[in-house]
């Protein structure tokens, strides 16, 4: 499937990729924050609702405020009730790791140092699946 981008107010966008049917990656790119935040959520809850894990990567989030922490918040539960999982990427830049670590929600938010691509491997295909046997 191809990327989407979704424009906002002050050149925000959220891309999103589905690169496996059960997994979609959003890359907000730009401010989140009470303006912006709002697409960023629809996004995960349309995917959620389609059945799929979401990746939000935020390696291009220049600015993190307190609305889009309510918003990650918000989204990360409504995953986690729809039984999907969510994980954010690309949190170890300033605007961003700044903002997680010292509210604390570093400890809270599902947070990954591996890259998109491999978190999506990692969903894609869970350790522990059952695997059916070789047949001879």
């Amino acid at each position: 499937m191809s990327p989407l981008t979704s424009p906002a107010p002050g050149g925000f966008e959220v891309r999103t990729h589905v690169p496996v049917p059960t997994v979609a990656v959003l890359r907000p790119e730009g401010e989140l924050d009470l303006v912006t935040a709002p697409e960023l959520v629809a996004r995960v809850e349309l995917h959620v609702g389609q059945g799929r894990h979401v990746v939000i990567d935020l390696q291009d989030v220049t600015l993190l405020t307190s609305s889009a922490l309510q918003s990650l918040l918000a989204v990360h539960t409504t995953a986690r009730t729809a039984g999907r999982r969510l994980r954010l990427t690309g949190c170890g830049h300033a605007p961003v790791a700044r903002v997680l670590v010292g509210t604390g929600l570093d400890a809270v938010l599902p947070l990954t140092a591996l890259s998109s691509e491999e978190v999506v491997a990692a969903l894609a295909h869970p350790r522990g699946a059952t695997r059916r046997p070789a047949s001879d």
